[in-house]
Order: structure tokens, then C-alpha cells, then sequence
């Protein structure tokens, strides 16, 4: 009688890139896991939520010393998404920082860009050189800045509303306030996030407020809070320097907690609570598994 080696009794399934049946030695499923990358890796969360906040734009600064008063920048509209993240892939993180006054008559620059590499890229808050405040309103959702009156500048439209009209519109000798944020999507302590920049005023008079992160305008100025995407408060007549820059961004994401923890670099903090981990990133960095 022919000695034959051992094998599986009954039908042998075939094994699919998902599934595979019968008995598998320990080698073998390590091997189609992690080598071949075949079956699902246990060790990566299915599915990855992510929000995306850039940096705010600039206060306005003026085109010439003669003009009066200037408009604030416009607050970044955050960016929200899933997805399926692959094992042994470094996701870069990209953290846009506010956008920069330069000092110098009609110079100025939007908000940094905030990124996930290869998943998704945010909004960046507006700046324009105008009494007009900066708007957003590219993007959908957005809002437009306030308009200016007499010597003062309109509010930077918010990610939450805009400041174009009414009791939100610049008023003589007073800056109009900076538009209202949103909660930040995903923070573990709703923070609020996105105001726009507080229009500018004469010197002796009031200035502009803003709101969730903007920034108050001219010689009362406030600077934007950091990694809020706020927008910065704008100049006021007879100076080039007195804008504010806009917030710096962050990015946040989050899983079940029945995953194991991600690898980051970067400044990040990481919260456990309500059956999710939060990756909250306020500097560049990376996340991978």
C-alpha cells in the first residue's frame, strides 16, 4: 500500500484575498498577513476619522498710509473625512500656520495649508488688502467678510457665519468683529475654532472684537489663538504694521479604541475617553501603524 502524505479531510475552499479555511500552521498566517499582505491586518483600525483645520488668514494691512481703516482676515472652515488606513504606511501630517503680516503696504499672505498626505488637504483662511473684511465664501459654506464704514474696517468672516451686514458690518470709528466660529470636529473637548479677525479703527477709538480664536484688531490687538485657525485683526489708518497674523492650524484624528495605539511624531496628544483614542496634532508630524 502507497504511503501518502496527511491532509485536510473534505473540500478544500479556495483562499481568497479576505478568507481562507482549514488548518494553518502559524507561520503560514503570519506570512499571508503582514508579508503578502492577503488577509486583513488585526492590528490597523478599520476606519480612520479625520478633521483637517489650516491656519487663518491675516488681517488686512493698507495699500497706502492715506487710506483709513482695514478689514480682518477670514477664519479657516475646518475638513472632515474617513479612511482605511494601511498597515505599515506613515501618514505625513502637515500643521499650516497663520498667515504673516509683512509689514509692507499691500503684502500680505493667506493661511498656511494643513494636510494629510495622500487623504485629504484643508482650507486656509483669506486675507485681502481692502476695508472690506476677508472672506471665505470659495469654499462651500463659506460665509463673505463685513463691509467697512466711514473710518473703520469689517469684521473677517468666521467658519461659523459671515459679517456682511447689520449690527455685524463696520460702524464709524469702530471695527466691525470678526465673523464666529465652530467646534473643532472631533476634539475631545469641543473646542471652538475658525473666528474671523476684528476689523480696524482710528486709534482712539474701539476696535473690532473677535471671536473663537480671531484676533481683536489695530492698537487694541489681540494675537489669534494658536492652532485655532483664527483670522488676524486689521490695521488701522496711518500704520503698516499693526495687523495681526492669523492662527496656526491642527489636525485631530480618531479611532475606536479597540485598536491598538498609533505610532506619531510630531507634537500630538493623544486622549483615550468614550471608547475612542484622539490624536490631536498641533505641529507636523506623522501617524502610522
Amino acid at each position: 500500500m502507497a504511503v501518502t502524505e496527511g491532509g485536510i479531510i473534505g473540500k478544500q475552499n479556495t483562499t481568497t484575498a479576505t478568507s481562507a479555511s482549514g488548518m494553518w500552521s502559524t507561520n503560514e498566517v503570519f506570512l499571508r498577513n503582514t508579508v503578502n499582505g492577503e488577509w486583513p491586518n488585526l492590528n490597523v483600525p478599520s476606519s480612520v476619522s479625520y478633521s483637517i483645520l489650516s491656519g487663518g488668514g491675516s488681517g488686512s494691512g493698507p495699500v497706502s498710509i492715506t487710506r483709513d481703516s482695514f478689514g480682518g482676515g477670514s477664519g479657516a472652515i475646518p475638513v472632515e473625512g474617513t479612511f482605511a488606513p494601511a498597515s505599515g504606511t506613515t501618514y505625513v501630517v502637515t500643521v499650516g500656520a497663520g498667515g504673516g503680516r509683512t509689514n509692507t503696504y499691500n503684502t500680505l499672505t493667506p493661511g498656511g495649508t494643513s494636510s494629510i498626505t495622500g487623504i485629504a488637504t484643508g482650507n486656509a483662511g483669506r486675507c485681502e488688502n481692502t476695508e472690506m473684511g476677508s472672506t471665505n465664501s470659495d469654499f462651500d459654506g463659506g460665509f463673505y467678510g463685513g463691509s467697512g464704514a466711514g473710518a473703520s474696517g469689517g469684521g473677517g468672516a468666521g467658519a461659523g457665519e459671515g459679517t456682511e451686514s447689520g449690527p455685524l458690518a463696520g460702524q464709524s470709528y469702530q471695527g466691525g468683529r470678526g465673523g464666529n466660529g465652530v467646534v473643532m470636529p472631533l476634539h475631545p473637548t469641543s473646542l471652538r475654532i475658525g473666528g474671523g479677525g476684528g476689523g480696524g479703527g482710528p486709534t482712539i477709538y474701539t476696535h473690532g472684537a473677535a471671536s473663537d480664536g480671531g484676533g481683536k484688531s489695530g492698537h487694541s490687538a489681540t494675537t489669534p489663538g494658536a492652532n485655532r485657525g483664527g483670522g488676524g485683526g486689521g490695521a488701522t489708518k496711518g500704520s503698516s504694521s499693526n495687523e495681526q497674523n492669523g492662527g496656526s492650524g491642527r489636525v485631530i484624528f480618531r479611532y475606536s479604541d479597540a485598536a491598538p495605539a498609533a505610532t506619531t511624531t510630531g507634537s500630538v496628544t493623544v486622549t483615550v475617553s468614550g471608547g475612542y483614542r484622539y490624536y490631536d496634532f498641533t505641529s507636523s508630524g506623522s501617524f502610522g501603524f
